[in-house]
C-alpha cells in the first residue's frame, strides 16, 4: 500500500512552521546602552505611518524620552528599564513598550499593543 500524501498547503504550512523554529530572530540585550538621537518610524493603531526623531537622556535611573513627529507633533515621556525592556509612560492610557536590540534598536508596541514604533540610533 502506498504511503499517503499530504496536501501541498499541508506540507507547505509544516515546512514553514518548523523553519521559524530554527530561524534566527530579534536578538535581545540587557546590556546595550540607550540613550541620545533615534530616528522615528511607526505605524498607528489605524494603519497611518509616520516618522520622526527621538532623544533618550539618562536621568537618576530614568529615561526621558523627547519625541520629534515629522507633523510638528511632539511628546514627552519618563522610561524605566528592566533588561532588554524599556517601559515609557507619555501621558496616554497605554505606555510605550520597547525591547533593546543587541545592535540599539529600540522595538516598541504602544495603544495595547495596536501599534508600533521602531527607533535607531542616529550615528
Amino acid at each position: 500500500m502506498p504511503a499517503p500524501r499530504l496536501p501541498t498547503a499541508v506540507l507547505t504550512a509544516a515546512l514553514i512552521a518548523s523553519a521559524s523554529l530554527v530561524m534566527p530572530g530579534p536578538v535581545w540585550a540587557q546590556g546595550v546602552p540607550i540613550g541620545g538621537s533615534y530616528s522615528a518610524h511607526g505605524t498607528n493603531a489605524n494603519g497611518s505611518t509616520y516618522t520622526g526623531s527621538v532623544v533618550i537622556k539618562q536621568d537618576n535611573g530614568r529615561y526621558r524620552f523627547s519625541w520629534l513627529i515629522a507633523n510638528g507633533d511632539t511628546f514627552k515621556g519618563t522610561g524605566t528599564r528592566d533588561g532588554d525592556t524599556v517601559v515609557v509612560a507619555w501621558g496616554s492610557k497605554y505606555p510605550v513598550i520597547y525591547q533593546v536590540g543587541a545592535d540599539g534598536v529600540l522595538h516598541g508596541k504602544w495603544d495595547n499593543g495596536r501599534a508600533r514604533e521602531t527607533l535607531v540610533p542616529k550615528k
